[in-house]
């Protein structure tokens, strides 16, 4: 097994390279369609149903939460590489997470760690003496988007209109 490095970036930086961070699962939270706000409506009493305006749509934040594993060799670097993260993670603005899968980016900021079970040795497997940590992070997707621009009109008989 290879190590995950060039599957997920934060601002640029490779997670695994750079911080020894994997993503273990949580990025299907991205594909989620967000929730739909709700458009403006109004309720006439001389009239069946309710008149709504679907001339846009407008979608509320999209939580994600990652679970994640930091691996390291050494408890300094564990410290050092820990530290480097969370300062990453905290600072003011959104933070742009690229996942190679999915081939796109996503604008995010730090919620909170709502789990982290602390660093210890590994003792068996491929990473027999590392260093490692497990803990879940919640990023908001502030201003989730559908990109629109890929529309395709389909026949009577439910085949593609290729133009």
């Amino acid at each position: 097994m290879g190590y995950p490095t060039g599957q997920y970036w934060m601002d640029g930086k490779d997670l695994y390279l750079v911080y020894g961070v994997t993503i273990e699962s949580g990025s299907d939270d991205l594909l989620k369609f967000p929730k739909r706000k709700s458009s403006i409506s109004h309720d006439w009493q001389d009239e069946n149903g309710i008149d709504v305006d679907l001339s846009r749509v407008y979608f509320e934040s999209r939580p994600v939460t990652l679970s994640c594993n930091l691996i390291v060799s050494t408890p300094e670097e564990f410290r050092i590489k820990y530290n480097a993260f969370i300062a990453m993670l905290v600072q003011p603005d959104l933070r742009r997470l690229e996942l190679a899968e999915f081939g796109t980016s996503y604008y995010v900021y730090y919620s909170e760690c709502p789990s982290f079970t602390r660093y210890t040795r590994i003792k068996i497997g491929i990473n027999a003496g590392k260093v490692a940590c497990k803990f879940q992070i919640n990023l908001i997707e502030k201003n989730p988007t559908v990109d629109a621009s890929n529309v395709f009109i389909i026949t009577d008989d439910n085949r593609f209109l290729i133009t």
